[in-house]
């Protein structure tokens, strides 16, 4: 029998677990690029000074749909891909973690797992720190076979998830012929300068997903935070200069996710989006919402499995 893991991010879903959700991903140095000592300190108090005002938007959004996504992902694929594997879940930063995960299938008698991270594009705040921790996992048990099956963000199943998932958003709203915003998770200029390819990534998919609909669309990022330059255009800079061009029906799309989060539910669907309705003046700009699973996606997923 061959083991599944599907690795995310992952969530908290309390005030508590917000505060170790918070200082287990600032302790990653993959997302803060610093010494252990002081990182560990700059966690630390990012966690106790911003776990209270995450986590009260977690609940403006009716609290984290992670978890419930990823079971049920976790379930379809389990369902297509048949007896002979065995699928799993974990997460970076809350519980079940990566060791827990590769854990529960090593307890289950495999030594052969393939991962699938829900990163469709790579960066190293993302993929390369699942790589890091599978990593130091291999070396505590070197009798188990762990390969990581690489991203998909140009994968034509993937590109025809979100074609579909877009059309269907079209549909609901009414839309005639909308300008596509792929609205990204924006990540630290100094990344790109010393290689990250993301960028470039998200980019491809997006003309991919686009030129299939034959939409307008434009790449931008946001859920910046801190002080450093981070790529460009921020999304609501996007919008302005799209206000002054005169474009008004708008689309945000969450290319970098396949599960709702913060990010989406609450960046795109309770700041960005008002403000360009309330700021900027836009009559139609909407949000496309992720569905918690989507035929395509497993197909997506399955296919990598098949191809490795």
């Amino acid at each position: 029998m061959m083991g599944i893991l599907l690795i995310n991010m992952g969530s908290p879903l309390s005030k508590k677990e917000m505060r170790q959700f918070l200082f287990n991903m600032f302790s990653d140095k993959a997302i803060l690029p610093f010494p252990k000592i002081p990182r560990t300190l700059l966690a630390f108090m990012i966690s106790t000074f911003r776990h209270s005002g995450s986590w009260k938007k977690y609940q403006q959004i009716g609290g984290s749909k992670l978890k419930e996504s990823m079971k049920l992902i976790n379930e379809q694929l389990a369902s297509e891909i048949g007896k002979d594997y065995m699928v799993t879940s974990a997460y970076s930063y809350s519980k079940p973690d990566i060791q827990q995960g590769v854990e529960s299938l090593r307890d289950k008698g495999i030594k052969d797992i393939r991962v699938i991270t829900m990163y469709p594009h790579s960066a190293y705040s993302t993929t390369e720190s699942v790589k890091t921790d599978l990593a130091i996992i291999q070396k505590k048990y070197p009798e188990l076979k762990m390969t990581e099956l690489g991203t998909y963000g140009q994968n034509e199943l993937f590109i025809n998830y979100w074609v579909d998932t877009i059309q269907k958003a079209i549909d609901k709203y009414g839309y005639k012929h909308p300008t596509l915003v792929f609205s990204a998770h924006a990540i630290p200029q100094y990344n790109v300068d010393d290689g990250d390819t993301y960028v470039d990534e998200i980019k491809a998919s997006a003309k991919l997903i686009a030129d299939k609909m034959k939409l307008p669309y434009r790449v931008a990022f946001q859920s910046k935070i801190g002080k450093v330059k981070w790529v460009d255009p921020d999304t609501k800079d996007c919008l302005k200069m799209m206000k002054a061009e005169g474009i008004d029906e708008i689309m945000l799309v969450p290319i970098s996710f396949v599960n709702e989060n913060l990010e989406t539910a609450y960046d795109q669907g309770i700041e960005i989006a008002p403000y360009g309705k309330e700021e900027l003046g836009f009559k139609h700009i909407c949000r496309v919402e992720i569905p918690a699973s989507h035929p395509l996606l497993i197909a997506t997923f399955k296919q990598l499995l098949i191809e490795k």
